[in-house]
């Protein structure tokens, strides 16, 4: 029975405050048999029948005035023993009734008098059950909450009661009594009233201490008033809130007794007040306390494993937290207590992953928050009038420090990653005064790296925290504490595992350093190489000489010293050249000495990208890494130019006779240097290479010299065969590419005029080097392509196409160009020219045998739409609506062959962005209206348009289109061969699942209803037979059946069964590779009106071909007739002529736009 009564009371369904409770009762509890329904509803029809002979109206105002009257009655009987179910129906009653009442219909003064009465009952609560108690508790909260909230005298009494209720043995009425306490809290708005309810909580609180203080000191806890104890810690957490901000301080001071080095049945509920507490009070009304809420919370942390992982993490976090309320408070006793806070959390670092891991977090934010240059570094960069303060601040560093140091030494081998990843920050924080700080944590750190160098499987973490070191002091002080040497007695080396270490962490050290310390101890191991008789010693202390000079690219990630090193240097690395070893390493500094100067300059806020690549990004908050200003950066690139040309000319020479893997990064260094020397002579220098090997004659005319047979040429004529004259060419313009970026006008004339002899002359060697600098000049030079754009396009198009894909990816990269160029202008002439190169785009989209070559013209397209789509020129008839337009022309006037190509170029542009649909209402229609020909390749085409369509479109959109979309597919839904039944089923299944059933049925014309209903009833068939596997079959079982279902679909719909290896399986890998995850097909399929979600994973693409249709495409003929067409009753015969033909001579096709005039474009072989 009580638990009937509570489920009563806490009804899902809340009564009507509108309807006549009773009726509602009634209607809710006619059916139950239950004793405590019957006398709950034998109540409710007394009370009405109370207000019906009074012509009383039903509503809650009125059953709570005739209850509240029954209830005083009942309890004003002194000598009439309670019917406990009586009772408690009684008061079930009355509290389902009192949340109904509005608010203001019951007076203060009435309120009161109901509290009265109600506390009379209680007067006799031995006498009443549990249900009816729990039922007087929850009305005496909505009571107190009527009465007048200002007036403590009117409220005391109640609350003093539900309080006493909220310490209850009884669970249920314990947590009705709370809740009610909690309500009332809330509405309190006088400060009166909260001063006093303040007051009554303290109070309450104080009684309990002597017992909490005991048993908090005790391991157990029995007995009734132990448990009390934790009821009243939980309503005080439950009041805080509430409660007046100067009692905060006052409950604080009473929680710190009970926080104690160990664990008890109160920590929990203790350490969550506090948490309570410090969340919701000001930090200057409990900052009093909070240094010995501290003190007591560290004591407990020092713990660590000894007690519950959840309580020293939330003790932990507390620490933090008091931190915070000190500093806000604006005192410097948090100075003394971070030391405090830091040495107890770090105890925690070599504890178990999780807490290791949060005492981590903790601290990395106390070093992130506290130690700054303002108030605790201390140096001799930062003096400080008061000696003492600063004396105090070094105190505090030093015990930081130390407790770092302490728990390294506790560790068993190599220190954990949690313990490492707080001390790089600290690190990184303290800057060059870790030098001072961290010296001991310094040489720890290496003692763990040397012993564990014979296995550094798990030492990752430990180079980390070690290479921040070196950000922080640098290498030369790194290399004073730990330095690296070389026994002369017996030839063995110490501390050489610090080199890797180097190499990824010097940033913003010193050339001379490197000059005057490195290179020196590099050839102490040479020499020592040549002395050691054991091969295996000699071999490796070579190596260590080479990782040594190795480390140049190291010390050249921001140097200090360009400025005044630099010059020597360059002469330095000019020998360097002469080993084979070093060049790698040379490339690689002089791009980053280039590049990082230059990314200053071309930032607008002044800071470019000079960070270290080897710093965790989680760690850079604590510290900022070196970097340049522009002025320093412009000083640095004056000093680097100075020097540019005797490099250029050294590297130059080394490129032209260094093998294919080696040119790769001398390539990329001579352009960083070209690009910062004066162009002029950049200009000289590759005049010089061009007259060196005769590409150039004395009138500076550009030209391949041909092969000489007349011996007066003499001494000159040591020539070259002409197979090496085309490999030097291949080199000579490979080199021409790296000049391009910084190039004048007059260089870039040079190396496009060596281009377009090279082009022009067909080297098959050379030709993808030159189109590779081709498609570089117009990339990086805008003129240029403004300039000479109509002898571009003739010079493009009337070279033949080339047959290496990195050619063509070139010869495509140069039309990509002059594209986006002729779109963003408004010029008839360059308007008809980009039909030129759309022609052979799409040419060799269609007509290429190898998959690489239509990925390449894929992806040339896809990336001409998406810089045309940019921001700055989206207008109605901006450029990306030309480049649609075009491609539409093509779907009018133009073969098969093509239009099919057009359709699939303008699929992949849909699958990539599918507002092109909306913003050219035209496109959809026009490509619909391509399935009433009879091209069997082009209606191919349409169908696998209409299936990234309906896939890509999201629904409400293509409900728009739906109508049109289904009256053109469902007339090839009788034709089974080259797959079009299963072509136009997989589109209808997707529209049934977006669009919901009913609305497809409606848009599909009677005549194809049938197979509509075969469609939906597979899809029936098929949801059934997977809820079957998912809850009665296993695995194995699961795929059977699904294969089983999937053959009798193929069955119905004439669908062959597809293999993996199949043509249309892999030209749908290919589609799909030109669209992003987020756009792929079956992630953007939303749920339709009929429910279903995803169509089945391993259907086929529509756009896709089988090997017999690739070998249409090829140019056989196709001897099959096609007998069977769209069932619009005309008969169709299969065009045995050559599709090659079409290559021939491609006519311009029609255009959409106005601007696009009809003209035939020849194409050049």
């Amino acid at each position: 029975m009580d638990e009937d009564h509570h489920d009563d009371l806490d009804a899902v369904e809340p009564f009507n405050d509108v309807a006549d409770i009773c009726q509602q009762l009634m209607d809710r509890y006619k059916k139950s048999s239950a004793p405590q329904h019957r006398h709950l509803l034998a109540t409710a029809a007394a009370m009405r029948a109370i207000l019906a002979a009074e012509s009383l109206p039903l509503t809650p105002p009125a059953y709570f005035a005739a209850t509240i009257s029954s209830i005083d009655d009942m309890s004003s009987s002194a000598s009439q023993i309670l019917e406990p179910t009586a009772t408690a129906a009684l008061l079930s009653f009355l509290a389902m009734v009192l949340p109904l009442v509005p608010p203001g219909s019951v007076s203060s003064g009435k309120a009161g008098e109901a509290v009265s009465m109600l506390m009379g009952l209680l007067k006799r609560e031995e006498e009443l059950s549990m249900p009816a108690v729990r039922a007087l508790v929850k009305c005496l909260g909505v009571l107190v909450g009527f009465c007048n909230l200002e007036d403590w005298g009117s409220i005391k009494l109640g609350l003093e009661t539900l309080l006493k209720f909220s310490v209850d043995r009884r669970p249920k009425v314990r947590k009705c009594s709370q809740d009610c306490l909690g309500n009332v809290f809330k509405s309190l708005q006088s400060r009166t009233v909260i001063k006093e309810v303040s007051k009554l909580i303290l109070s309450k609180l104080k009684g309990y201490m002597p017992l909490a203080v005991e048993l908090s000191a005790s391991q157990t806890s029995d007995g009734p008033k132990h448990l009390e104890v934790l009821h009243m810690l939980n309503v005080v957490k439950l009041t805080i809130p509430f409660l007046s901000k100067k009692v905060g301080s006052k409950l604080l001071s009473e929680i710190n007794e009970l926080v104690v080095p160990r664990f008890s049945t109160l920590t929990r509920h203790v350490l969550q007040i506090i948490e309570t507490l410090f969340e919701s009070s000001r930090a200057n009304a409990i900052i009093s306390e909070t240094e010995a809420t501290i003190a007591s919370l560290a004591s407990y942390v020092s713990l660590g494993d000894e007690v519950p992982s959840d309580t020293v993490m939330l003790a932990a976090t507390l620490l933090k937290s008091s931190l915070f309320i000190l500093h806000a408070g604006e005192l410097t006793s948090w100075i003394n207590s971070l030391a405090l806070v830091c040495s107890s959390v770090a105890g925690l670092l070599t504890s178990e992953a999780s807490t290791a891991s949060h005492a981590s977090d903790i601290l990395k934010e106390l070093i992130s928050q506290f130690v700054d240059q303002k108030s605790l570094l201390v140096g001799e960069s930062q003096p400080s009038d008061d000696e003492a303060h600063k004396t105090m601040k070094a105190s505090v560093l030093i015990s930081i420090c130390t407790a770092f140091e302490d728990a390294l030494s506790t560790c068993k081998g190599v220190p954990n990653e949690h313990l490492l990843g707080v001390i790089s920050a600290l690190f990184l924080k303290l800057g060059g005064i870790s030098y001072v700080y961290m010296r001991s944590i310094l040489l720890n750190l290496a003692n763990s790296m040397t012993l564990a160098s014979g296995d550094k499987s798990n030492t990752d973490h430990l180079q980390k925290c070690i290479g921040t070191a070196v950000i922080a002091i640098g290498p030369e002080r790194i290399l004073e504490l730990v330095p690296i040497s070389l026994n002369a007695s017996d030839f063995t080396c110490s501390n050489i595992w610090l080199v890797p270490i180097l190499k990824d962490y010097v940033v913003g050290a010193s050339l001379g350093y490197y000059m005057e310390h490195i290179m020196p101890l590099a050839k102490s191991f040479c020499r020592a190489s040549g002395k050691v008789k054991k091969s295996i010693t000699s071999q490796d202390l070579q190596a260590h000489a080479r990782d040594l000079l190795g480390l140049l690219p190291a010390f050249c990630n921001l140097p200090t010293d360009i400025c005044q090193k630099f010059r020597p240097l360059a002469e330095i690395l000019v020998t360097f050249l002469q080993d084979s070893l070093m060049h790698e390493n040379i490339a690689v500094a002089l791009q980053v000495l280039v590049n990082q100067n230059k990314s200053v300059l071309d930032q607008k806020d002044g800071a470019g990208d000079t960070k270290s690549y080897a710093v965790d990004k989680s760690l850079l908050e604590f510290g900022n890494l070196p970097n340049y200003s522009k002025k320093t950066a412009t000083r640095n690139i004056k000093a680097l130019t100075s020097c540019s040309s005797e490099l250029l000319i050294a590297l130059t020479d080394l490129f032209l006779y260094s093998p294919p893997e080696k040119r790769l990064y001398l390539k990329d260094a001579i352009g960083c240097l070209a690009s910062v020397t004066d162009s002029s002579n950049a200009k000289k220098i590759f005049i010089s290479l061009l007259e060196k090997f005769q590409f150039k004659d004395s009138r500076h005319e550009l030209g391949k010299l041909e092969s000489q047979t007349d011996a007066s040429a003499g001494e000159e004529e040591q020539n070259l065969s002409t197979r090496e004259k085309d490999a030097l060419r291949c080199v000579m313009m490979e080199l021409a590419s790296s000049f391009v970026k910084g190039a004048n006008e007059d260089l870039i004339d040079l190396i496009y005029a060596f281009a377009k002899d090279t082009l022009l002359n067909d080297d098959e060697i050379a030709i993808h080097e030159a189109y590779h600098t081709l498609s570089r000049i117009l990339e990086e030079h805008d003129w240029f392509c403004s300039s000479r754009f109509a002898e571009l396009i003739d010079l493009l198009l009337g070279l033949r196409s080339p047959v290496d894909i990195i050619s063509l990816r070139s010869r495509f990269a140069s039309f990509q160009t002059l594209m986006i160029h002729t779109l963003k202008i408004d010029s008839e002439v360059e308007n008809s020219k980009s039909f030129l190169i759309l022609n052979e785009i799409i040419l060799k989209l269609k007509d290429a045998k190898d998959e690489a070559v239509r990925e390449a013209a894929y992806d040339v397209l896809l990336k001409i739409s998406v810089s045309l789509r940019d921001p700055s020129f989206v207008r109605s008839d901006g450029p990306y609506q030309k480049l649609i337009n075009m491609i539409m022309g093509y779907l009018t006037g133009a073969s098969p062959h093509i239009k099919s190509g057009a359709v699939s170029v303008l699929s992949v542009l849909v699958y990539k962005d599918t507002d092109i649909c909306l913003s050219m209402p035209d496109l959809v229609p026009s490509i619909l209206s391509l399935l009433q020909g009879k091209a069997l390749e082009v209606i191919k085409a349409v169908l696998g348009f209409v299936k990234v369509l309906v896939s890509c479109l999201e629904t409400r959109p293509l409900q728009r289109l739906l109508p049109d979309i289904v009256n053109a597919v469902l007339p090839w839904s009788p034709v089974s061969r080259h797959h079009f039944r299963s072509k136009v089923t997989v589109i209808m299944e997707i529209l049934l699942r977006k669009c919901g059933t009913a609305s497809v049925q409606f848009a599909t014309p009677d005549k194809y209803k049938g197979f509509l209903k075969g469609i939906v009833e597979s899809r029936h068939n098929k949801k059934s037979s997977k809820e079957v596997a998912t809850t009665d079959i296993d695995t194995g079982h699961a795929d059977t059946t699904t294969n089983r279902t999937e053959d009798k679909k193929r069955k119905r719909f004439g669908k062959p069964h597809e293999k993996k290896g199949s043509m249309e399986h892999r030209e749908m890998k290919r589609l799909k590779r030109h669209i992003p995850n987020n756009q792929r097909t079956n992630e953007h399929h939303t749920s339709g009106g009929d429910g279903f979600k995803r169509t089945n994973k391993g259907r086929q693409s529509d756009g896709v071909k089988s090997n017999k249709d690739q070998s249409e495409r090829s140019g056989k003929t196709n001897k099959e007739k096609y007998s069977k067409g769209p069932a619009s009753g005309f008969k169709r015969k299969m065009d045995s002529t050559n599709t090659r033909k079409d290559a021939a001579a491609m006519p311009r096709p029609h255009t959409s736009s106005k601007s696009f005039k009809h003209k035939k474009v020849g194409r050049k072989n």
